[in-house]
Protein backbone atom coordinates (compact mmCIF):
# COMPACT_ATOMS: atom_id res chain seq x y z
CA UNK A 1 0.00 0.00 0.00
CA UNK A 2 2.62 2.53 0.55
CA UNK A 3 4.25 1.89 -2.50
CA UNK A 4 0.86 2.47 -4.30
CA UNK A 5 0.29 5.53 -2.18
CA UNK A 6 4.36 7.05 -3.37
CA UNK A 7 3.54 6.09 -7.03
CA UNK A 8 0.35 7.87 -6.94
CA UNK A 9 1.64 10.94 -5.01
CA UNK A 10 4.74 11.13 -7.72
CA UNK A 11 2.45 11.00 -10.75
CA UNK A 12 0.23 13.92 -9.80
CA UNK A 13 3.23 15.73 -8.93
CA UNK A 14 5.38 14.97 -12.70
CA UNK A 15 1.84 16.23 -14.61
CA UNK A 16 2.29 18.87 -12.50
CA UNK A 17 5.71 19.37 -13.54
CA UNK A 18 4.95 18.70 -17.35
CA UNK A 19 1.95 21.72 -17.09
CA UNK A 20 4.44 24.10 -15.87
CA UNK A 21 6.59 23.45 -18.46
CA UNK A 22 4.39 24.85 -20.91
CA UNK A 23 5.00 28.64 -19.32
CA UNK A 24 8.65 27.86 -18.75
CA UNK A 25 8.22 27.02 -15.16
CA UNK A 26 8.93 23.49 -13.29
CA UNK A 27 8.08 22.88 -9.81
CA UNK A 28 11.00 23.85 -8.36
CA UNK A 29 9.81 27.66 -9.18
CA UNK A 30 6.65 26.82 -6.92
CA UNK A 31 8.35 28.74 -3.39
CA UNK A 32 8.02 31.86 -1.61
CA UNK A 33 10.03 33.69 0.66
CA UNK A 34 9.42 33.65 4.51
CA UNK A 35 11.04 36.87 5.18
CA UNK A 36 8.44 39.16 3.74
CA UNK A 37 7.96 40.41 7.65
CA UNK A 38 9.45 40.14 11.02
CA UNK A 39 8.70 36.88 12.52
CA UNK A 40 7.35 36.83 15.72
CA UNK A 41 7.79 34.12 18.66
CA UNK A 42 4.46 32.31 17.51
CA UNK A 43 4.72 31.34 13.93
CA UNK A 44 4.77 27.70 13.65
CA UNK A 45 7.99 26.04 11.52
CA UNK A 46 5.69 24.21 9.59
CA UNK A 47 4.35 27.23 8.09
CA UNK A 48 7.53 28.57 6.86
CA UNK A 49 8.29 25.12 5.24
CA UNK A 50 5.50 24.82 3.56
CA UNK A 51 5.60 28.50 1.91
CA UNK A 52 9.09 27.50 0.91
CA UNK A 53 7.98 24.30 -0.42
CA UNK A 54 4.00 24.71 -1.05
CA UNK A 55 3.80 21.49 -3.56
CA UNK A 56 5.09 19.47 -0.33
CA UNK A 57 1.38 21.06 1.80
CA UNK A 58 -0.66 17.86 0.86
CA UNK A 59 2.04 15.30 1.66
CA UNK A 60 2.30 17.28 5.33
CA UNK A 61 -1.47 17.39 5.70
CA UNK A 62 -2.06 13.85 4.76
CA UNK A 63 0.30 12.77 7.11
CA UNK A 64 -0.43 14.71 10.02
CA UNK A 65 -4.00 13.49 9.84
CA UNK A 66 -2.95 9.63 9.75
CA UNK A 67 -0.77 10.30 12.80
CA UNK A 68 -3.97 11.73 14.41
CA UNK A 69 -6.23 8.78 13.75
CA UNK A 70 -3.76 6.51 14.12
CA UNK A 71 -2.77 7.43 17.84
CA UNK A 72 -5.43 6.28 20.44
CA UNK A 73 -5.20 9.69 21.88
CA UNK A 74 -6.76 11.90 19.27
CA UNK A 75 -3.63 12.48 18.33
CA UNK A 76 -2.36 14.56 20.84
CA UNK A 77 1.30 14.11 20.47
CA UNK A 78 1.21 14.69 16.49
CA UNK A 79 -0.75 18.07 17.39
CA UNK A 80 2.12 19.34 20.10
CA UNK A 81 4.70 18.30 17.80
CA UNK A 82 3.66 20.98 15.99
CA UNK A 83 5.11 23.56 18.26
CA UNK A 84 8.82 21.85 18.27
CA UNK A 85 8.04 20.19 22.23
CA UNK A 86 9.07 17.03 23.14
CA UNK A 87 6.30 14.34 24.73
CA UNK A 88 7.62 13.72 28.57
CA UNK A 89 4.44 11.66 29.08
CA UNK A 90 4.35 8.92 32.27
CA UNK A 91 1.47 6.73 32.94
CA UNK A 92 0.62 6.54 36.87
CA UNK A 93 -1.99 5.61 39.32
CA UNK A 94 -5.47 7.95 38.23
CA UNK A 95 -6.30 9.67 41.27
CA UNK A 96 -2.32 10.52 41.56
CA UNK A 97 -2.35 11.60 38.42
CA UNK A 98 -5.21 13.81 38.77
CA UNK A 99 -3.78 15.20 42.22
CA UNK A 100 -0.23 15.99 40.22
CA UNK A 101 -1.80 17.72 37.50
CA UNK A 102 -4.07 20.04 39.22
CA UNK A 103 -0.66 21.03 41.44
CA UNK A 104 1.59 21.56 38.06
CA UNK A 105 -1.49 23.38 36.41
CA UNK A 106 -1.11 25.95 39.58
CA UNK A 107 2.71 26.64 38.62
CA UNK A 108 2.20 26.28 34.87
CA UNK A 109 -0.13 29.74 35.13
CA UNK A 110 1.55 31.11 38.37
CA UNK A 111 3.54 33.94 36.21
CA UNK A 112 0.12 34.67 34.03
CA UNK A 113 -0.91 38.46 33.97
CA UNK A 114 -4.94 38.16 35.01
CA UNK A 115 -5.40 40.63 31.98
CA UNK A 116 -3.92 38.58 29.06
CA UNK A 117 -7.41 36.29 28.67
CA UNK A 118 -9.52 39.79 28.72
CA UNK A 119 -7.19 40.91 26.17
CA UNK A 120 -7.68 37.79 24.03
CA UNK A 121 -11.43 38.15 24.58
CA UNK A 122 -11.45 41.72 23.05
CA UNK A 123 -9.57 40.52 19.88
CA UNK A 124 -11.26 37.82 19.00
CA UNK A 125 -15.27 38.69 20.38
CA UNK A 126 -17.20 40.18 17.41
CA UNK A 127 -19.54 43.22 17.34
CA UNK A 128 -22.60 42.22 15.20
CA UNK A 129 -23.08 45.73 14.46
CA UNK A 130 -21.76 48.22 12.06
CA UNK A 131 -18.86 50.91 12.64
CA UNK A 132 -20.27 54.19 13.26
CA UNK A 133 -17.79 56.58 12.25
CA UNK A 134 -14.43 56.88 10.62
CA UNK A 135 -13.03 58.65 13.60
CA UNK A 136 -14.62 55.26 15.53
CA UNK A 137 -12.67 53.20 13.07
CA UNK A 138 -9.37 55.23 13.81
CA UNK A 139 -9.62 54.83 17.68
CA UNK A 140 -10.53 51.11 16.89
CA UNK A 141 -7.01 50.59 14.91
CA UNK A 142 -5.11 52.49 17.55
CA UNK A 143 -6.54 49.88 20.06
CA UNK A 144 -5.80 46.64 18.26
CA UNK A 145 -2.33 47.62 17.75
CA UNK A 146 -2.14 48.30 21.22
CA UNK A 147 -3.68 45.30 22.33
CA UNK A 148 -1.53 43.16 20.24
CA UNK A 149 1.53 44.06 21.61
CA UNK A 150 0.38 43.25 24.86
CA UNK A 151 -0.55 39.88 23.36
CA UNK A 152 2.88 39.83 21.71
CA UNK A 153 4.67 40.63 25.15
CA UNK A 154 2.95 38.23 27.48
CA UNK A 155 1.50 35.64 25.92
CA UNK A 156 5.31 33.91 26.51
CA UNK A 157 4.68 33.91 30.61
CA UNK A 158 2.94 30.49 30.35
CA UNK A 159 4.84 27.04 30.25
CA UNK A 160 3.11 25.86 27.27
CA UNK A 161 5.59 22.81 26.61
CA UNK A 162 4.70 21.77 30.19
CA UNK A 163 0.64 22.54 29.43
CA UNK A 164 0.45 20.54 27.07
CA UNK A 165 2.32 17.50 28.61
CA UNK A 166 0.18 17.83 31.38
CA UNK A 167 -2.90 17.47 28.34
CA UNK A 168 -1.67 13.91 27.38
CA UNK A 169 -1.13 13.03 30.44
CA UNK A 170 -5.03 13.60 31.82
CA UNK A 171 -5.86 12.05 28.20
CA UNK A 172 -4.06 9.09 28.85
CA UNK A 173 -5.88 8.64 32.55
CA UNK A 174 -8.99 8.64 31.14
CA UNK A 175 -8.19 5.34 29.83
CA UNK A 176 -7.44 4.28 32.95
CA UNK A 177 -10.16 5.25 35.09
CA UNK A 178 -12.14 1.86 35.57
CA UNK A 179 -9.28 0.02 37.84
CA UNK A 180 -9.81 3.10 40.05
CA UNK A 181 -13.84 3.00 40.03
CA UNK A 182 -13.73 -0.90 40.83
CA UNK A 183 -11.73 0.06 43.55
CA UNK A 184 -13.32 2.98 45.51
CA UNK A 185 -16.71 2.33 48.04
CA UNK A 186 -19.55 3.37 46.17
CA UNK A 187 -23.42 3.37 47.96
CA UNK A 188 -26.73 4.95 46.43
CA UNK A 189 -27.90 8.10 48.11
CA UNK A 190 -29.68 11.53 46.66
CA UNK A 191 -27.51 14.60 47.05
CA UNK A 192 -29.58 17.66 46.04
CA UNK A 193 -30.24 19.09 42.30
CA UNK A 194 -27.66 16.20 41.17
CA UNK A 195 -30.18 13.35 42.26
CA UNK A 196 -29.00 9.65 42.78
CA UNK A 197 -25.56 9.69 42.94
CA UNK A 198 -22.43 6.64 43.84
CA UNK A 199 -20.56 9.02 45.45
CA UNK A 200 -19.16 12.25 46.39
CA UNK A 201 -16.23 13.77 48.24
CA UNK A 202 -13.92 16.74 48.15
CA UNK A 203 -10.35 15.86 47.24
CA UNK A 204 -7.17 17.42 46.89
CA UNK A 205 -8.32 18.69 43.20
CA UNK A 206 -11.98 19.19 43.56
CA UNK A 207 -15.07 17.71 43.72
CA UNK A 208 -15.91 14.74 42.26
CA UNK A 209 -19.00 13.09 41.79
CA UNK A 210 -19.77 9.67 40.79
CA UNK A 211 -23.48 9.44 39.64
CA UNK A 212 -25.49 6.50 38.72
CA UNK A 213 -27.89 5.43 35.85
CA UNK A 214 -30.65 7.28 36.33
CA UNK A 215 -31.30 10.89 35.18
CA UNK A 216 -29.11 13.73 36.62
CA UNK A 217 -28.51 17.16 36.92
CA UNK A 218 -24.80 18.68 36.78
CA UNK A 219 -24.82 22.47 38.48
CA UNK A 220 -21.56 22.74 39.53
CA UNK A 221 -17.80 23.41 38.89
CA UNK A 222 -16.90 19.56 39.09
CA UNK A 223 -13.06 18.17 39.09
CA UNK A 224 -14.21 14.94 37.91
CA UNK A 225 -17.77 13.24 37.15
CA UNK A 226 -18.42 9.69 35.94
CA UNK A 227 -21.52 8.81 34.82
CA UNK A 228 -22.89 5.64 34.73
CA UNK A 229 -25.46 6.22 32.21
CA UNK A 230 -29.29 8.22 32.17
CA UNK A 231 -30.23 11.22 30.29
CA UNK A 232 -28.43 13.66 31.65
CA UNK A 233 -28.01 17.30 32.23
CA UNK A 234 -24.51 19.14 32.62
CA UNK A 235 -24.39 23.02 33.26
CA UNK A 236 -20.41 22.92 34.99
CA UNK A 237 -18.77 26.36 34.80
CA UNK A 238 -15.45 25.81 34.03
CA UNK A 239 -12.67 25.67 36.18
CA UNK A 240 -9.98 28.48 35.73
CA UNK A 241 -6.07 27.20 36.26
CA UNK A 242 -6.67 23.79 37.02
CA UNK A 243 -8.72 20.81 35.47
CA UNK A 244 -12.60 19.59 34.38
CA UNK A 245 -13.01 15.83 33.22
CA UNK A 246 -16.42 14.72 32.40
CA UNK A 247 -16.86 10.85 31.76
CA UNK A 248 -20.20 9.66 30.18
CA UNK A 249 -21.35 6.04 29.74
CA UNK A 250 -24.45 5.97 28.19
CA UNK A 251 -27.84 8.14 27.80
CA UNK A 252 -29.02 11.12 25.37
CA UNK A 253 -27.42 14.01 27.14
CA UNK A 254 -27.60 17.69 27.32
CA UNK A 255 -24.25 19.80 27.67
CA UNK A 256 -25.36 23.33 28.17
CA UNK A 257 -23.66 26.76 29.49
CA UNK A 258 -23.36 30.54 28.17
CA UNK A 259 -19.42 31.56 27.42
CA UNK A 260 -16.56 29.43 29.04
CA UNK A 261 -18.36 26.13 28.92
CA UNK A 262 -18.78 22.77 27.76
CA UNK A 263 -14.92 21.71 26.96
CA UNK A 264 -13.92 25.00 27.62
CA UNK A 265 -9.74 24.70 28.13
CA UNK A 266 -10.06 28.38 28.98
CA UNK A 267 -6.12 29.07 31.20
CA UNK A 268 -6.90 25.52 32.15
CA UNK A 269 -7.57 22.19 30.25
CA UNK A 270 -11.14 20.37 29.96
CA UNK A 271 -11.95 17.20 28.67
CA UNK A 272 -15.31 15.23 28.34
CA UNK A 273 -16.00 11.91 26.98
CA UNK A 274 -19.14 10.16 25.79
CA UNK A 275 -19.32 6.94 25.14
CA UNK A 276 -22.78 6.57 23.43
CA UNK A 277 -26.48 8.13 23.04
CA UNK A 278 -27.58 10.61 20.87
CA UNK A 279 -26.82 14.19 22.77
CA UNK A 280 -27.09 17.73 22.33
CA UNK A 281 -24.04 20.08 22.95
CA UNK A 282 -24.92 24.22 22.95
CA UNK A 283 -23.12 26.84 24.06
CA UNK A 284 -21.96 30.36 23.79
CA UNK A 285 -18.60 31.70 22.94
CA UNK A 286 -15.28 29.99 23.31
CA UNK A 287 -16.60 26.39 23.74
CA UNK A 288 -17.08 22.97 22.93
CA UNK A 289 -13.51 22.04 22.19
CA UNK A 290 -12.29 25.07 22.85
CA UNK A 291 -8.18 26.04 24.30
CA UNK A 292 -7.57 29.56 24.83
CA UNK A 293 -4.16 29.95 26.98
CA UNK A 294 -5.00 26.04 27.53
CA UNK A 295 -6.40 22.69 25.97
CA UNK A 296 -10.38 21.76 25.79
CA UNK A 297 -11.45 18.44 24.79
CA UNK A 298 -15.07 17.21 23.27
CA UNK A 299 -15.11 13.35 22.31
CA UNK A 300 -18.28 11.72 21.28
CA UNK A 301 -17.59 8.27 20.54
CA UNK A 302 -21.55 7.42 18.98
CA UNK A 303 -24.95 8.67 18.22
CA UNK A 304 -26.72 11.14 15.93
CA UNK A 305 -25.75 14.29 17.71
CA UNK A 306 -25.85 18.23 17.49
CA UNK A 307 -23.43 20.68 18.12
CA UNK A 308 -24.34 24.76 18.88
CA UNK A 309 -22.52 27.46 19.65
CA UNK A 310 -21.19 30.93 18.76
CA UNK A 311 -17.33 32.23 18.54
CA UNK A 312 -14.23 30.68 19.16
CA UNK A 313 -16.05 26.95 19.55
CA UNK A 314 -16.44 23.17 17.47
CA UNK A 315 -12.29 23.04 17.73
CA UNK A 316 -10.99 26.23 18.14
CA UNK A 317 -7.47 26.88 19.48
CA UNK A 318 -5.93 29.88 20.26
CA UNK A 319 -2.45 29.61 22.35
CA UNK A 320 -3.61 26.77 23.28
CA UNK A 321 -5.06 23.60 21.64
CA UNK A 322 -8.57 23.03 20.92
CA UNK A 323 -10.26 19.39 19.97
CA UNK A 324 -13.75 17.91 18.98
CA UNK A 325 -13.68 14.59 17.76
CA UNK A 326 -17.17 12.63 17.20
CA UNK A 327 -16.71 8.58 15.92
CA UNK A 328 -20.01 7.32 14.80
CA UNK A 329 -23.35 9.07 13.50
CA UNK A 330 -25.24 11.74 11.57
CA UNK A 331 -24.14 14.90 13.38
CA UNK A 332 -24.99 18.41 12.88
CA UNK A 333 -22.52 21.29 13.57
CA UNK A 334 -23.91 25.07 13.76
CA UNK A 335 -21.79 28.35 14.84
CA UNK A 336 -21.29 31.64 13.94
CA UNK A 337 -17.43 32.38 14.02
CA UNK A 338 -14.01 31.05 14.56
CA UNK A 339 -15.41 27.60 14.46
CA UNK A 340 -15.06 23.97 13.35
CA UNK A 341 -11.43 23.38 12.94
CA UNK A 342 -10.22 27.02 13.77
CA UNK A 343 -6.80 28.15 14.78
CA UNK A 344 -6.07 31.63 16.21
CA UNK A 345 -2.24 32.70 16.43
CA UNK A 346 -0.25 29.45 18.53
CA UNK A 347 -3.51 27.88 18.43
CA UNK A 348 -4.20 24.55 16.82
CA UNK A 349 -7.73 23.72 16.24
CA UNK A 350 -9.25 20.04 14.92
CA UNK A 351 -12.33 18.83 14.10
CA UNK A 352 -12.02 15.30 13.66
CA UNK A 353 -15.34 12.96 11.96
CA UNK A 354 -14.76 9.57 11.73
CA UNK A 355 -17.67 8.30 10.40
CA UNK A 356 -21.78 9.25 9.32
CA UNK A 357 -23.77 12.06 6.96
CA UNK A 358 -23.07 15.17 8.91
CA UNK A 359 -23.53 19.19 8.15
CA UNK A 360 -21.32 22.13 8.71
CA UNK A 361 -23.34 25.35 9.05
CA UNK A 362 -22.03 28.86 9.87
CA UNK A 363 -24.98 31.07 10.43
CA UNK A 364 -25.04 34.31 9.33
CA UNK A 365 -24.05 37.59 12.35
CA UNK A 366 -21.51 38.84 11.71
CA UNK A 367 -21.58 41.54 8.48
CA UNK A 368 -18.41 41.43 6.48
CA UNK A 369 -18.39 45.39 6.77
CA UNK A 370 -15.13 45.82 5.14
CA UNK A 371 -16.47 43.90 1.83
CA UNK A 372 -20.37 43.59 1.92
CA UNK A 373 -23.23 44.58 3.68
CA UNK A 374 -24.95 41.58 2.68
CA UNK A 375 -22.82 38.89 3.17
CA UNK A 376 -21.59 37.53 6.75
CA UNK A 377 -18.00 36.82 8.53
CA UNK A 378 -17.71 32.83 8.37
CA UNK A 379 -14.15 32.58 9.71
CA UNK A 380 -14.49 28.89 9.95
CA UNK A 381 -14.05 25.40 8.77
CA UNK A 382 -10.58 24.46 8.39
CA UNK A 383 -9.59 28.06 8.46
CA UNK A 384 -6.99 30.16 10.31
CA UNK A 385 -5.72 33.69 10.89
CA UNK A 386 -3.28 35.51 12.90
CA UNK A 387 -3.11 39.59 14.16
CA UNK A 388 -1.48 40.93 10.67
CA UNK A 389 1.02 42.16 10.76
CA UNK A 390 1.92 41.16 14.31
CA UNK A 391 0.98 37.65 15.11
CA UNK A 392 0.84 35.25 13.05
CA UNK A 393 -1.88 32.36 12.78
CA UNK A 394 -1.80 28.65 13.79
CA UNK A 395 -3.06 25.55 12.32
CA UNK A 396 -6.57 24.83 11.81
CA UNK A 397 -7.95 21.19 10.49
CA UNK A 398 -11.30 19.30 9.06
CA UNK A 399 -10.18 15.65 9.22
CA UNK A 400 -13.23 13.93 8.30
CA UNK A 401 -13.22 10.08 7.01
CA UNK A 402 -16.29 8.99 5.87
CA UNK A 403 -20.09 10.07 4.59
CA UNK A 404 -21.74 12.41 2.49
CA UNK A 405 -21.13 15.51 4.34
CA UNK A 406 -22.25 19.16 3.45
CA UNK A 407 -20.39 22.64 4.43
CA UNK A 408 -22.27 26.28 4.32
CA UNK A 409 -20.06 29.21 5.01
CA UNK A 410 -19.95 32.68 3.61
CA UNK A 411 -16.54 34.73 3.82
CA UNK A 412 -13.09 32.89 4.42
CA UNK A 413 -14.00 29.61 5.52
CA UNK A 414 -13.16 25.47 3.79
CA UNK A 415 -9.78 25.23 3.39
CA UNK A 416 -8.39 28.79 3.97
CA UNK A 417 -5.37 30.18 5.65
CA UNK A 418 -4.76 34.21 6.67
CA UNK A 419 -1.50 35.59 7.41
CA UNK A 420 1.29 33.01 8.21
CA UNK A 421 -1.24 29.85 9.07
CA UNK A 422 -2.86 27.15 7.32
CA UNK A 423 -5.93 26.06 7.18
CA UNK A 424 -7.11 22.66 5.90
CA UNK A 425 -9.78 20.39 5.14
CA UNK A 426 -9.16 16.61 4.34
CA UNK A 427 -12.23 14.43 3.30
CA UNK A 428 -11.06 10.93 3.22
CA UNK A 429 -14.24 9.50 1.49
CA UNK A 430 -18.26 10.31 0.42
CA UNK A 431 -20.37 12.37 -1.84
CA UNK A 432 -19.74 16.11 0.05
CA UNK A 433 -21.14 19.47 -1.06
CA UNK A 434 -19.03 22.79 -0.38
CA UNK A 435 -20.83 25.86 -0.64
CA UNK A 436 -19.65 29.08 0.07
CA UNK A 437 -19.06 32.88 -1.33
CA UNK A 438 -15.74 34.23 -0.78
CA UNK A 439 -12.16 33.04 0.21
CA UNK A 440 -12.77 29.83 0.23
CA UNK A 441 -12.11 25.86 -1.12
CA UNK A 442 -8.57 25.94 -0.73
CA UNK A 443 -7.47 29.78 -0.84
CA UNK A 444 -4.71 31.11 0.70
CA UNK A 445 -4.33 35.20 1.94
CA UNK A 446 -1.70 37.54 2.72
CA UNK A 447 1.15 35.21 3.07
CA UNK A 448 -0.69 31.66 4.13
CA UNK A 449 -1.95 28.35 2.97
CA UNK A 450 -5.36 27.15 2.21
CA UNK A 451 -6.08 23.64 1.26
CA UNK A 452 -9.00 21.61 0.27
CA UNK A 453 -8.01 17.64 -0.07
CA UNK A 454 -10.97 15.34 -0.73
CA UNK A 455 -9.88 11.71 -1.84
CA UNK A 456 -12.80 9.84 -2.90
CA UNK A 457 -16.57 10.85 -4.03
CA UNK A 458 -18.60 12.97 -6.27
CA UNK A 459 -18.21 15.93 -5.03
CA UNK A 460 -20.09 19.55 -5.71
CA UNK A 461 -18.09 22.65 -5.21
CA UNK A 462 -20.22 26.22 -4.83
CA UNK A 463 -18.39 29.36 -4.72
CA UNK A 464 -18.56 33.03 -5.97
CA UNK A 465 -14.40 33.89 -6.03
CA UNK A 466 -11.03 33.94 -3.94
CA UNK A 467 -12.03 30.26 -4.18
CA UNK A 468 -11.39 26.21 -5.53
CA UNK A 469 -7.45 26.89 -5.89
CA UNK A 470 -6.58 30.46 -5.10
CA UNK A 471 -3.56 32.01 -4.10
CA UNK A 472 -3.69 35.93 -3.40
CA UNK A 473 -0.86 38.01 -2.14
CA UNK A 474 2.04 35.68 -2.01
CA UNK A 475 0.11 32.98 -0.36
CA UNK A 476 -0.98 29.49 -1.87
CA UNK A 477 -3.91 27.83 -2.28
CA UNK A 478 -4.74 24.16 -3.70
CA UNK A 479 -8.35 22.45 -4.04
CA UNK A 480 -7.04 18.91 -4.76
CA UNK A 481 -9.51 16.36 -5.26
CA UNK A 482 -8.46 12.72 -6.33
CA UNK A 483 -11.25 10.67 -7.22
CA UNK A 484 -15.40 11.07 -8.35
CA UNK A 485 -17.26 12.69 -10.65
CA UNK A 486 -16.78 16.47 -9.36
CA UNK A 487 -18.73 19.50 -10.05
CA UNK A 488 -17.12 23.01 -9.57
CA UNK A 489 -19.05 26.60 -10.14
CA UNK A 490 -17.61 29.71 -9.71
CA UNK A 491 -18.42 33.63 -10.95
CA UNK A 492 -14.53 34.91 -10.73
CA UNK A 493 -11.10 34.44 -9.73
CA UNK A 494 -10.92 30.67 -9.20
CA UNK A 495 -10.72 27.46 -10.47
CA UNK A 496 -6.74 27.58 -10.09
CA UNK A 497 -5.52 31.36 -9.94
CA UNK A 498 -3.20 32.90 -9.26
CA UNK A 499 -3.41 37.09 -7.60
CA UNK A 500 -0.77 39.44 -6.30
CA UNK A 501 1.92 37.44 -6.26
CA UNK A 502 0.10 34.16 -5.26
CA UNK A 503 -0.28 30.74 -6.11
CA UNK A 504 -3.69 28.82 -6.78
CA UNK A 505 -3.92 25.23 -8.43
CA UNK A 506 -7.26 23.18 -8.65
CA UNK A 507 -6.23 19.46 -9.36
CA UNK A 508 -8.64 17.11 -10.33
CA UNK A 509 -7.21 13.31 -10.95
CA UNK A 510 -9.52 11.02 -12.15
CA UNK A 511 -13.22 11.12 -13.03
CA UNK A 512 -16.03 12.67 -14.90
CA UNK A 513 -15.86 16.26 -14.27
CA UNK A 514 -17.54 19.76 -14.91
CA UNK A 515 -15.87 23.05 -14.73
CA UNK A 516 -18.29 26.26 -14.99
CA UNK A 517 -17.17 29.93 -14.64
CA UNK A 518 -19.25 33.65 -15.21
CA UNK A 519 -15.96 35.14 -15.85
CA UNK A 520 -12.82 33.48 -18.22
CA UNK A 521 -10.55 37.00 -17.66
CA UNK A 522 -9.25 35.14 -14.22
CA UNK A 523 -10.56 31.85 -13.80
CA UNK A 524 -9.40 28.58 -14.62
CA UNK A 525 -6.06 29.02 -14.77
CA UNK A 526 -4.99 32.29 -14.29
CA UNK A 527 -1.91 34.53 -13.18
CA UNK A 528 -1.93 38.03 -13.06
CA UNK A 529 1.47 40.30 -13.24
CA UNK A 530 1.63 42.68 -10.26
CA UNK A 531 4.64 44.04 -7.91
CA UNK A 532 6.79 43.54 -10.63
CA UNK A 533 6.66 39.91 -11.34
CA UNK A 534 3.69 37.62 -11.44
CA UNK A 535 1.51 35.20 -10.09
CA UNK A 536 1.16 31.53 -10.67
CA UNK A 537 -2.62 29.55 -11.57
CA UNK A 538 -3.11 26.16 -12.90
CA UNK A 539 -6.19 24.55 -13.43
CA UNK A 540 -4.93 20.65 -13.95
CA UNK A 541 -7.85 17.59 -14.79
CA UNK A 542 -5.58 14.65 -15.43
CA UNK A 543 -8.34 12.15 -16.25
CA UNK A 544 -11.41 11.85 -17.50
CA UNK A 545 -14.39 13.27 -19.97
CA UNK A 546 -14.56 16.30 -19.14
CA UNK A 547 -17.12 19.39 -19.18
CA UNK A 548 -16.11 23.01 -19.67
CA UNK A 549 -18.14 26.03 -19.37
CA UNK A 550 -17.72 28.68 -21.32
CA UNK A 551 -14.97 28.33 -23.32
CA UNK A 552 -12.30 25.74 -22.29
CA UNK A 553 -12.15 21.46 -23.82
CA UNK A 554 -11.34 18.39 -22.79
CA UNK A 555 -7.86 17.15 -24.03
CA UNK A 556 -7.11 20.73 -24.56
CA UNK A 557 -4.42 23.13 -23.02
CA UNK A 558 -4.85 26.79 -22.68
CA UNK A 559 -3.28 29.70 -21.65
CA UNK A 560 -4.08 33.05 -19.76
CA UNK A 561 -1.35 35.46 -18.72
CA UNK A 562 2.13 34.79 -18.34
CA UNK A 563 1.89 32.29 -15.47
CA UNK A 564 -1.39 30.81 -15.67
CA UNK A 565 -2.62 27.65 -17.51
CA UNK A 566 -5.45 25.38 -17.89
CA UNK A 567 -4.57 22.02 -19.24
CA UNK A 568 -6.68 18.92 -19.94
CA UNK A 569 -4.88 15.38 -19.74
CA UNK A 570 -7.60 13.13 -21.38
CA UNK A 571 -7.06 9.82 -19.72
CA UNK A 572 -3.95 11.00 -18.18
CA UNK A 573 -1.52 10.53 -21.69
CA UNK A 574 1.18 13.14 -21.57
CA UNK A 575 2.42 12.21 -24.89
Amino acid sequence: MALILCVIAQTWLSYVDSSLAFIGLDTADISFRTDYSIRDPYRFDIVNDLLEKPLTSKAVVEGLAKKYWDMRDQGIESLIGLYGYEVKFKADDFEKTLTDCHKELSMIYANMPESLLYVFEELTRFDPGLTASIDEEKAEEKRYDSLCAYLNMHSTEIDYEHLFNVFLRLRYAVGEYSEWLAGISRERFMHGDIGSVLFYQEMDFGTVVIGDTGANFYNDSFALIIDLGGNDIYDCPFREKSFQMIIDISGDDRYQGGDYAVAAGVTGISIIIDEAGNDHYQAGCYSLGCGVYGCGMLVDKEGNDRYIGDTFTQGAGGFGIGILHDDQGNDVYEAALYAQGFASTYGVGVLAERDGNDMYIIRPKYIDEIRYLDHYLSLSQGFTIGFRPDLSAGVGLILERGGNDYYLSDIFGQGSGYWYGIGTIIEEKGNDSYVSYQYAQGSGVHIAIGLLIDQQGDDNYVAKGVAQGCGHDLAYGLLHDIGGDDSYVAFDLSQGAGNANGIGFLIDETGDDSYSVKRTNNTQGHGDFRREYGSIGLLMDIEGDDVYVPDAQDSYLWKKGAYGLGIDWRNGDKE
